[in-house]
């Protein structure tokens, strides 16, 4: 007898998180079909992050879906957490404004319905590992605020292109240097989107085992900003315009090594250091992709 799926709603502590939850058990009494769950608080990405891993490790038997109620760092907390959790731990994200990086990855999918998502398909996601640390969506560098958040608009992109400075970031791609002369930004991409929109690799698959990686070179602040304005868009991947600009590659690996000590941002959350090592775990976790509404 299959034991019945467990789930672990997590959502963000405080009173911002409060909408979302009220959603979210309404739909839960609307179902009323007697399935175990629970929910959890999680002060931070990082906390979700250690709760997950514990539980894991405490109920190592137990189905569990666990559900990411929050923004993109939440989510890649919680994706973290089930590394090496084995195939009855899987990810599900609750998302009805449909904000998330994650989720837009699979356009159509009711991602806002709790029913939906309960009768859904575990399909296999990459995962991206960068030191002792791992991305879902994408680790990206030159642009996020010192915290590794993103702020969206024109305002803090110009912001940043004025604030730039000259990064001898030296980038080695599957054992193979890239002479990408001076640096401004650059994104490692798992899908098709950054959080904080910054980024969009129209290529990218978060299940084909590859890292999409695109260096945009340090130019004049009026030509970077037409290069940012083509990446938020996704519309550089075809224009021909751009090919001077920026570096893009399909890799498996990279080493990244910068003479001082750079900032990335791993969905959202802040690694500092000056050497580098990443790869993508093809086929790391389980995420539940929410059945089609009949």
């Amino acid at each position: 007898m299959i034991s019945p799926v467990r789930y672990l709603f997590i959502f963000q502590g405080g009173e911002n998180s409060q909408p979302l939850r009220e959603e979210l058990s309404r739909q839960l009494k609307e179902l009323d079909n007697g399935v175990e769950y629970d929910f959890y608080p999680a002060a931070d990405a990082e906390d979700a992050l250690r709760h997950v891993s514990l539980y894991c490790d405490l109920h190592k038997d137990l189905d569990t879906c666990f559900v990411a109620c929050g923004d993109d760092a939440l989510t890649s907390g919680i994706a973290a957490g089930l590394m090496g959790a084995g195939e009855g731990k899987t990810l599900a994200v609750f998302d009805p404004e449909g904000s998330g990086s994650l989720p837009r990855n699979y356009e159509g999918a009711p991602f806002g319905s709790v029913a939906a998502i309960m009768a859904g398909t575990a399909t296999p996601l990459d995962m991206i590992r960068v030191n002792n640390s791992y991305a879902v969506n994408a680790c990206t560098f030159g642009l996020d605020n010192p915290d590794g958040s993103a702020e969206t608009g024109y305002i803090p992109t110009l912001s940043a292109v004025l604030r730039r400075g000259l990064r001898s970031v030296k980038i080695t791609a599957d054992g193979i240097p890239l002479d990408s002369g001076a640096v401004f930004a650059f994104a490692l991409a798992g899908g098709r989107y950054s959080p904080g929109g910054r980024f969009r690799c129209p290529q990218a698959r978060n299940d084909d085992g590859r890292i999409d990686l695109c260096i945009v070179r340090n130019q004049a602040p009026t030509r970077l900003m037409k290069v940012l304005s083509a990446l938020a868009s996704g519309a550089y991947a075809d224009e021909p315009a751009f090919a001077g600009d920026l570096i893009l590659r399909r890799v498996k690996s990279l080493e990244i090594d910068s003479p001082k000590d750079i900032v990335l941002s791993v969905d959202g959350r802040p690694l500092c250091g000056r050497q580098f090592k990443v790869r993508i775990i093809p086929g790391a976790i389980r995420m539940v992709v929410p059945a089609e509404r009949g």
